[in-house]
C-alpha cells in the first residue's frame, strides 16, 4: 500500500508530523474526505430528515437515504435491513432489548464487554465458550451450542489477539440448534471483505469511527423477517406511521428503530468513509495490518520478558511484559510518540483466563508502516531498560 500517499489524506498527521499511531482497534483516524462530507452536509444541506416539505429537508433526507444505501451496498446487505445506531454499543442494547425469545446465550470468552454485558442483562443463563490458540474452540462450541441455545453471540474479529474467529462454523451449527447468530464485525468491516448475505448471521453491527468515519454513529444489520418481529426499544418522532389516543402504528423497519432525530451528519460521514476505503482491494488492508504485525510479533518475541498473546497471522499485537505494568509501557511509548491501548480492551473475562490485569495492544491500519514498528520495537527496549532493574 501506499502509505505514504495515503498518510497525506489525513490532516491529523500533518500536524503531528511524528505519531505513530496504532490505536486503531480503538478508534481511527479521519481522512479529509471524510471531514470535508461532514463539513459539506453542515454547510450546504443541513435539515431535518423525513419531515420538511421544502427543498433543503428533500435535499437532506435524500443524502441520509444515500447514505444508507452506500452502506449497505459495502456489507453485503439491503437498505431496508440496515438501522442506523449510535455504534456497536446501541446495536447490542437495542437486540436485547427488543428480541423476544426464551433459551440459553452462547458467548465466547474473547467477547467485549459491550458484546456481553447487554445480553447478561437479558439472559440468566449463559454458556461462556472457551478460546484455544486465539479462537473460539469449535469443539467445546459444539458441546455447549445445543438445542436449548437461543443466541450465539460472535465476534468476527477479537480485538484483542486480532485473530479472525471461525464465524462459519459457528453460524452452522447455531442454525442446526434454531439460534440465532449475533455478529460483532467492529473489527472486520474496517479490515476486511465482509459479506452479511454470505456470511448467513442473522444480527450483525458495526461502528463509523472504526473505519474512518465518525464518532456516533453505527450499524445493526438484521435479517428483514427478524427486523419486522421485532419491537422497538426506543420510540419517539419519526419512527411512527400513525398515532391516535388508542394505537399506534410503526413504521417498517429500519425507520422504527430510529426514534428521534437521527446522526445525519454522522451517517453522511460514514458513506464518505465507505468510499474511501473503496479504492483498496477487499484483501489488500488485511494483508498489509497482517505484515506490519508480522514484523512487530517477530521483533517483539526477541525482547526477553515480553509475552506476545497474538499469533503472527493475526491484524492486532498484544502483549505483556514481566519488567513492567501494561500502562507503564504505554506510557514510555507515548513518550517516544506512539499510540497504543493499554489495559484490559474491555475484555475482563479473558484477562482473568489468562492471569493478567491486562496488555498492551498494538492495532495497525492503512495509514502505518514499518517505521511506525520500528518506532515501538525501539520504545519498548528502552522501556525494559527503564523498568528492568
Amino acid at each position: 500500500m501506499e502509505t505514504g500517499k495515503i498518510r497525506d489524506d489525513f490532516p491529523i498527521f500533518q500536524e503531528r508530523t511524528e505519531l505513530s499511531y496504532l490505536d486503531n482497534a480503538a478508534t481511527t483516524q479521519k481522512p479529509a474526505q471524510v471531514i470535508e462530507a461532514v463539513e459539506k452536509f453542515y454547510s450546504q444541506n443541513n435539515s431535518n430528515v423525513g419531515r420538511g416539505l421544502y427543498d433543503l429537508a428533500a435535499d437532506s433526507t435524500k443524502a441520509y437515504s444515500q447514505a444508507r444505501k452506500n452502506i449497505a451496498e459495502f456489507i453485503g446487505a439491503d437498505a431496508d435491513e440496515t438501522v442506523f445506531v449510535r455504534g456497536c454499543t446501541e446495536a447490542v442494547n437495542l437486540l436485547a432489548s427488543s428480541l423476544d425469545i426464551e433459551g440459553r446465550m452462547a458467548l465466547p470468552e474473547l467477547a467485549h464487554h459491550s458484546e456481553q454485558l447487554p445480553w447478561r442483562e437479558n439472559f440468566e443463563e449463559i454458556d461462556f465458550i472457551p478460546v484455544k490458540d486465539g479462537k473460539i474452540d469449535i469443539d467445546a462450541a459444539e458441546e455447549l451450542i445445543t438445542q436449548k441455545t437461543a443466541v450465539v453471540s460472535v465476534p468476527h474479529v477479537s480485538n484483542v489477539y486480532g485473530t479472525v474467529q471461525p464465524v462459519e462454523q459457528l453460524v452452522e451449527l447455531a442454525h442446526e440448534n434454531d439460534a440465532l447468530v449475533v455478529l460483532d464485525a467492529a473489527q472486520s468491516v474496517p479490515s476486511m471483505p465482509v459479506d452479511f448475505h454470505e456470511l448467513d448471521v442473522d444480527f450483525a453491527m458495526f461502528s463509523g469511527h472504526k473505519m474512518l468515519g465518525p464518532t456516533g454513529i453505527g450499524v445493526l444489520y438484521g435479517k428483514r423477517n427478524l427486523l419486522e418481529e421485532m419491537t422497538p426499544y426506543q420510540v419517539g418522532g419519526g419512527m411512527v406511521d400513525s398515532v391516535t389516543k388508542q394505537e399506534v402504528e410503526y413504521k417498517p423497519a429500519p425507520e422504527k428503530f430510529e426514534a428521534g432525530t437521527p446522526n445525519i451528519a454522522g451517517a453522511v460521514g460514514l458513506s464518505a468513509a465507505v468510499d474511501y476505503l473503496r479504492q483498496f482491494e477487499p484483501e489488500e488492508i488485511l494483508e498489509h495490518e497482517r505484515e506490519l504485525n508480522r514484523h512487530l510479533v517477530k521483533q517483539l518475541r526477541t525482547i526477553e520478558g515480553i509475552k506476545v498473546l497474538s499469533p503472527v497471522e493475526a491484524t492486532i499485537t498484544s502483549f505483556t511484559a514481566e519488567f513492567a505494568h501494561p500502562h507503564d509501557i504505554a506510557e514510555v511509548l507515548n513518550q517516544n510518540n506512539v499510540a497504543v491501548r493499554a489495559g484490559n480492551h474491555c475484555a475482563q473475562p479473558l484477562m482473568e483466563k489468562h492471569g493478567i490485569n491486562g496488555t498492551v495492544r498494538a492495532s495497525p491500519y492503512i495509514y502505518n508502516t514499518e517505521k511506525d514498528v520500528r518506532r515501538l520495537v525501539r520504545a519498548v527496549k528502552e522501556a525494559k531498560r527503564v523498568f528492568d532493574v
